[in-house]
């Protein structure tokens, strides 16, 4: 059960034709899934975390754990604070894989 990571590029262009600066701050991390409504919480590059073949992608705690729990054998990346680790791994204990299908 593994989520592609097909959230948009997390840094929006600059000069001519750059996004608002309105609109960017309402763009999402990496980790959201394209599909997944949620909205971030807290800074966009919280956390990282490691698929079980080492890619690496950094987002906000909420999606991270979202994230997590759609992923076999992924993890938090060990320099990530401890308080943003527990706070993911306890999040996506607690979340079915792909829980914006279903409505969570």
């Amino acid at each position: 059960m593994n989520q592609p990571f097909d959230a948009a590029i997390p840094y929006p262009p600059t000069g001519e034709g750059a996004v608002p600066s309105a609109l960017r701050r309402h763009r999402r991390c990496p980790a959201a899934a394209a599909k997944d409504p949620a909205p971030c919480e807290g800074p966009h590059d919280a956390a990282t975390i490691v698929d079980r073949h080492g890619k690496e992608v950094a987002g906000c705690v909420q999606h991270c754990a979202r994230l997590l729990a759609g992923l076999e054998g992924a993890r938090v990346h060990p320099f990530v604070p401890a308080h943003h680790a527990l706070d993911i791994y306890s999040k996506a204990r607690e979340l079915p894989p792909f829980a914006w299908e279903i409505g969570r």
